[in-house]
């Protein structure tokens, strides 16, 4: 299995801010604008209403009738169907390529991160906490069954449930590709095989505390000194700082994949049953 930690979600290329972590520990991620996509943020299923939410977080730059890049589609609840629910994920282009290259594909593991930040309601706008930290989380997860072409979907009625998805509308650079998610994990059927983490912990959490989002807090077992392979974009080894019992890795600042590879990391198994430890 391969273990892929894709960055997603609103970011300050994206959306132009963070999604909020609510009520304490409440992650509500959100995807990023897309003027192609058939689908309004005011579609969405959320409580609370996203239209507000992302206006006021947005500077008015957003609001509930903004087209949104539902991407990962994760959850059937998100959004009224007039198809029978599949999870599914997209990506094109380079970041495409560095998947196909790595051979990611049925049994391999999505874990999806974004940018979060503390908000709350006050005086009927949302704002965000006051010196409240940056911060990148794990807030969703899809294992994969099966990889498809765009071109082909559109092709064949069968994928008909998959052609709401954004990647299907407009033009998107080259290998335009769906990854459909399983009904089930394979390293435990009782979970869902797709989904989001409503609450926001520690083990969920990459960032160090008191760091920059971008230098995360690794397990130890990560470095890869001695090991066959690397999470990629990660080669340079003086990103990696080991200290006692865990490790620092300064990630990179572009690039949207990150893939690990088990067989080279057995352990990463017990550190992927520990995010599911506490599954809300």
């Amino acid at each position: 299995m391969k273990i892929i930690l894709s960055r997603k979600g609103v970011d300050s290329s994206s959306g132009g801010f963070a999604s909020p972590i609510i009520n304490g520990d409440t992650l509500l991620p959100i995807a990023i604008p897309d003027s192609r996509s058939p689908i309004r943020y005011r579609d969405l299923q959320s409580d609370p209403a996203l239209g507000p939410l992302i206006k006021h977080l947005s500077h008015d730059r957003l609001n509930g009738w903004s087209r949104v890049h539902l991407d990962p589609d994760l959850t059937e609840r998100q959004l009224k169907r007039q198809h029978k629910f599949v999870p599914v994920f997209g990506q094109c282009g380079a970041a495409q390529t560095h998947l196909a290259s790595h051979d990611v594909g049925a049994g391999d593991l999505f874990l999806f991160f974004g940018w979060f930040r503390q908000a709350e309601y006050v005086r009927r706008r949302w704002k965000y906490v006051t010196n409240a930290p940056d911060i990148h989380v794990i807030f969703g997860w899809m294992q994969v069954e099966q990889v498809l072409s765009v071109d082909n979907i559109l092709s064949d009625s069968k994928h008909i449930a998959l052609t709401h998805h954004p990647h299907c509308f407009g033009k998107f650079t080259g290998h335009n590709t769906l990854y459909v998610g399983r009904r089930t994990l394979s390293v435990n059927e009782s979970q869902h095989g797709a989904g989001f983490f409503t609450r926001h912990n520690k083990t969920r959490t990459l960032t160090a505390a008191g760091c920059t989002r971008s230098l995360w807090q690794m397990p130890a077992w990560m470095h890869p000194q001695g090991r066959g392979s690397v999470l990629s974009y990660h080669n340079d080894l003086s990103r990696w700082n080991k200290r006692a019992d865990t490790l620092l890795l300064r990630s990179v600042a572009r690039g949207q994949e990150f893939v690990l590879d088990t067989d080279d990391y057995p352990e990463a198994l017990d550190w992927v049953a520990s995010l599911f430890s506490d599954t809300g």
